[in-house]
C-alpha cells in the first residue's frame, strides 16, 4: 500500500482498485472483459436495454484499447522471446534471447552444413533454446536491457524481428524458422 492514498478514497477501496489493475494486466484484460459482459447479459436479462447498451460500448472500447497492445506490452517477469538480427558474420543471425524479462547471453545462429551434415532449420533453432541457461539479472541492468529492448523494438530503424512467446516450453518453432529465414534469408537458400 502506498504512504499516500488519494484524496476521497478510502484506504480499503483504493487497496480493491489497485488489485483490479494488478489483475487486468496479468489476464491481458480478460478479467474487466468478463466482469462487463456478465453485466451486460445480467442487464439484458433483466430487461435493462438502455444500461445493457451501455455496457456493450463500454466492452467495445475495452476490446479497442486491448487492440494497441503489441508483444512487450506485458507484465515483465511473463516477458519471453527472441530478437533476431543480422550478423556481421557471414550466413548467420543474432538471438537475442529475453527469458521472464531477463536478457540472456545472446547467439550467434549458422546456417549451413555442420560437419557435412545437413540439418534443419527447425532442429538447429530447437537445439539452441536447449542450450539457452536462464539467468537473473540485478534490478538495475534488467531495466538497461530492457529499455534497450524497448528502444529498438518501437524505432523506425529497427532491423530485424522480435518473436515473442508466452515461455520457453512453448516456442512457436515454426514462426521462429520463418522470422529467421527473414532476417537471413536476404537471398540465401536455406536449409
Amino acid at each position: 500500500m502506498p504512504a499516500s492514498v488519494p484524496a476521497g478514497c478510502g484506504g480499503e477501496e483504493y487497496g480493491h482498485e489497485v488489485a483490479r489493475v494488478v489483475e487486468f494486466l496479468q489476464t491481458d484484460g480478460r478479467s474487466l472483459l468478463e466482469a462487463i459482459g456478465h453485466s451486460r447479459d445480467r442487464l439484458s436479462e433483466e430487461m435493462k436495454f438502455e444500461e445493457a447498451a451501455r455496457q456493450h460500448k463500454r466492452f467495445e472500447k475495452v476490446q479497442d484499447v486491448l487492440k494497441l497492445q503489441d508483444d512487450l506490452a506485458r507484465d515483465v517477469d511473463r516477458l519471453n522471446g527472441v530478437a533476431i538480427t543480422r550478423s556481421l558474420a557471414a550466413d548467420a543471425v543474432e538471438l537475442w534471447f529475453v527469458r521472464e524479462g531477463h536478457w540472456q547471453e545472446p547467439r550467434r545462429f549458422q546456417f549451413g552444413v555442420m560437419e557435412g551434415v545437413t540439418i534443419s532449420l527447425d532442429r538447429k533453432l530447437r537445439e539452441s533454446f536447449a542450450e539457452v541457461e536462464a539467468r537473473r539479472l540485478p534490478v538495475r541492468e534488467r531495466r538497461e536491457y530492457l529499455a534497450l529492448l524497448a528502444r529498438w523494438y518501437y524505432s523506425s530503424w529497427r532491423d530485424g524481428e522480435w518473436l515473442g512467446f508466452e515461455s520457453f516450453e512453448d516456442i512457436p518453432y515454426r514462426k521462429l524458422v520463418n522470422a529467421v529465414s527473414r532476417v537471413g534469408g536476404a537471398g540465401r537458400q536455406l536449409v
